[in-house]
């Protein structure tokens, strides 16, 4: 079962705001299949219940607010062939973004959430750069011809399609997962641990572009998706401070030690920009082989000819495209 078939925790005082909410972006067809979609894909993080719930909370139940701003992300979405670039995205690209932006460490919290990671000591001045260049450049437009040559996105680009593997593939994966809470309703948000702890005054100055431009991003086409921060040691709105001592006895209330990276006083072997070290929950319902490790680049959820859901690993590599199979659920939770 996807993950839009599942229920979604809709307050009773406000299931008037979401149905006309609804009502609303069906009739602006928004809710239409987008043409650069491969028909086998899921639409899952894009156009389902769930996402619209995530709008819809964003703008603080108001129908209008939400309509607005789902047109405006899809908008963005249509007019920087995002979903034709998340399929031909140059896998170097792709992890790439992975050094510079919160990825995913595999793990989940106590609540089934996926737990991203980011070390702010790898945005340094050379990787600020790489960043720069890219948000100078010009946008990459999709061509029915085709090309040969390798997707050359810019940085809102590049930085939306890394987005998308988690509203299009973790967040569904969470979702899937029945060893949570409440697995009837769907994980639609993550949390962040960032580790700031030598951030100095002078990089943290040279940061302001970056930050200004991914959380105009994360707000305008991702609300939502972030429940809560945790950051040694500074603040912010949803962000949670901790410093040194209280580092560890926090993070323990929201995630086991064995998903709590150990330079934080937890199990896990994390290292910044690692491939996702997949939970042994999550491996055992992928099948995969002996790695626990998922393959560098995008991934994506689609249907088969047979009507299971699969794990298709798709982005390029010089130029040719990449369609591979990675995990096949005959059905979900067995």
């Amino acid at each position: 079962m996807a993950a839009d078939q599942l229920n979604i925790d809709i307050p009773p005082e406000h299931q008037a705001s979401f149905k006309a909410f609804t009502q609303a972006t069906q009739e602006k067809e928004l809710l239409t299949r987008p043409e650069s979609l491969e028909s086998r894909d899921l639409c899952d993080g894009l156009s389902d219940p769930s996402t619209l719930l995530r709008f819809l909370v964003a703008r603080q139940f108001d129908p209008d607010g939400a309509l607005r701003q789902f047109q405006e992300a899809c908008e963005f979405h249509e007019k920087k062939h995002i979903l034709r670039l998340y399929d031909l995205v140059d896998i170097a690209d792709f992890e790439q973004a992975r050094q510079i932006y919160p990825h995913w460490t595999g793990r989940r919290d106590k609540k089934g959430l996926p737990i991203c990671m980011l070390d702010l000591d790898h945005l340094d001045r050379d990787a600020l750069a790489r960043w720069e260049t890219t948000r100078k450049s010009a946008p990459w437009a999709y061509s029915q011809s085709g090309t040969v040559e390798p997707p050359n996105p810019d940085m809102l680009q590049l930085a939306s399609v890394y987005q998308d593997n988690l509203i299009r593939f973790i967040l569904p994966l969470c979702s899937m997962m029945t060893d949570r809470p409440d697995p009837s309703v769907p994980v639609t948000n993550s949390i962040y641990v960032v580790d700031a702890s030598n951030l100095g005054l002078k990089q943290a100055w040279s940061l302001r572009f970056f930050a200004q431009e991914i959380s105009w991003l994360l707000s305008t086409c991702y609300p939502e998706t972030i429940q809560r921060v945790f950051v040694d040691p500074y603040t912010a709105e949803k962000i949670v401070v901790l410093p040194d001592l209280e580092v560890l006895p926090t993070l323990r209330e929201y995630i086991d030690d064995t998903n709590i990276p150990t330079k934080f006083g937890g199990e896990f072997q994390f290292t910044h920009g690692m491939l996702p070290d997949l939970d042994d929950n999550i491996h055992q319902l992928l099948d995969l082989d002996s790695s626990k490790f998922l393959p560098p680049g995008p991934l994506k959820w689609i249907q088969d000819s047979g009507g299971r859901l699969t794990v298709l690993a798709v982005g390029s590599n010089g130029g040719s495209e990449r369609s591979d199979k990675i995990a096949t659920l005959d059905q979900i939770g067995q």
